[in-house]
């Protein structure tokens, strides 16, 4: 596919779903393909090009996985000591000392888990250097949760003070020596670093087009996502080294077989396995305040295929234009269709209960054909697709699904997932 093509390609799907700017890029066996769309702030008109730079959001998380792996491979740190033996503010939390860093890697740690730790970005504006140390210090004397998989934003911050702890150093300064400058990512910053030029904005889509909106940039959580930038062509370096260094393969074996439907099949080590047709397929995604980006790894090609969006409808762009894309390219069917069917998931009763974190909750019961969730600001029905996962919303780009997982020996699930994060079953 030429240069013009991939352009036409990303135009037609931006447009089809309203995407006021997005890059785009393909990489295979060493050679790029980029193509740009439409505008970086739709207040200013200034053109994506190839030096927009996009909030990488949770693919952050792919490039401190990165970091931890050649921090082991140096002897720096070691994936399978106790949490707390790298992380000073955990010594003597439970929960630290059982898990290790692998644990964390793989999204299993039993770390606790609550709304104010996850999404607390408005309480931790501080920039300082010790942000990430007082983040993580919060984690101590949480009450930590069953050992299921779950995602988590402050787990990759622990992961971050690790890297600070074992090198001495900002964590930030780390990535750019062990990964940046390994890669050849010259055009990707940080929030503390000064503004560069040609930073897109996140947009939200409405029914009178995209409105800008506040970034979402606070250091406490930048391990996990909430401070870093970067142009399609850094990241298709990044891609470019997991597909020629042999040792970072290893953060491509599963560690948790736990399926998501619209998100991941499988979870690695700081990447997602996709079981698709004509596979297999690596990557992660990031989603952030109006922005949404998407690298998938495809090793026995040699390729990756990167989009980024300054939109909060980019992942249904992701959807309808990978269907293509990914086909047409490599024979490879990305799943569309999430279709309801009543029964699909036997006696809805073994689903009712109450699942919850100290402040977040959720209360499922069934009701004939269906499942009414109820939280603290909504309630919605969730209809069978299978006999884990219930449709909720399928115009909703990011949370189309809930799923049930961790069943017990009588088919009842100890865990119910509101997008990747799990909410452990009170009442059972």
């Amino acid at each position: 596919m030429n240069e013009g093509d991939l352009a036409a390609l990303l135009r037609q799907h931006a447009s089809r779903h309203s995407v006021p700017g997005a890059a785009i890029g393909v990489l295979r066996e060493g050679a790029a393909t980029t193509a740009f769309y439409g505008v970086a702030d739709v207040r200013t008109g200034e053109p994506v090009t190839a030096e927009t730079r996009f909030s990488t959001g949770s693919l952050t998380k792919s490039m401190v996985a990165t970091v931890i792996a050649r921090l082991a491979q140096a002897g720096r740190l070691s994936l399978d000591a106790p949490v707390a033996e790298h992380v000073p503010e955990l010594r003597r939390s439970g929960w630290a000392e059982r898990a290790t860093l692998r644990d964390l890697l793989a999204n299993r740690s039993g770390l606790p888990l609550s709304a104010g730790l996850e999404f607390g970005f408005a309480s931790r504006t501080d920039g300082d250097n010790g942000a990430l140390s007082r983040l993580t210090a919060e984690a101590a004397g949480s009450q930590p949760v069953a050992n299921f998989w779950s995602y988590t934003n402050v787990g990759w911050c622990v992961l971050g003070r690790a890297i600070e702890t074992a090198t001495d150093t900002a964590w930030e300064h780390v990535m750019r020596a062990q990964l940046f400058e390994a890669a050849g990512m010259r055009e990707t910053t940080f929030a503390t670093d000064p503004v560069p030029e040609r930073r897109a904005s996140g947009h939200r889509v409405t029914a009178d087009g995209p409105v800008p909106v506040e970034p979402l940039v606070t250091r406490a959580y930048g391990p996990a996502g909430t401070g870093m930038f970067s142009t399609v062509t850094d990241l298709l370096r990044f891609a470019a080294l997991h597909l020629e260094d042999p040792s970072l393969a290893s953060l491509r074996a599963v560690h948790a077989e736990i399926s998501i439907a619209g998100w991941l099949d499988s979870w690695c080590l700081g990447w997602a396995w996709f079981n698709w047709e004509g596979g297999p397929v690596w990557g992660w995604d990031g989603l952030i305040n109006g922005e949404r980006s998407v690298l998938r790894i495809v090793p026995q090609h040699q390729a990756a295929v990167l989009l980024m969006t300054n939109s909060s409808s980019g992942r249904a762009m992701y959807r309808s234009l990978f269907s293509d894309l990914m086909e047409s390219l490599f024979g490879i069917k990305v799943p569309l269709r999430l279709d309801a069917s009543a029964g699909a998931a036997g006696d809805l009763s073994r689903f009712a209960g109450v699942y919850a974190w100290p402040d977040r909750r959720a209360d499922v019961t069934a009701a004939g054909t269906r499942l009414l969730i109820k939280r603290e600001d909504d309630e919605t029905e969730a209809l069978p697709i299978d006999e884990r996962t219930f449709l909720v919303d399928p115009v909703d780009p990011d949370n189309p699904t809930v799923t049930f997982g961790a069943f017990d020996a009588l088919g009842r699930p100890q865990v119910l997932y509101l997008m990747l994060w799990g909410l452990p079953r009170l009442d059972a």
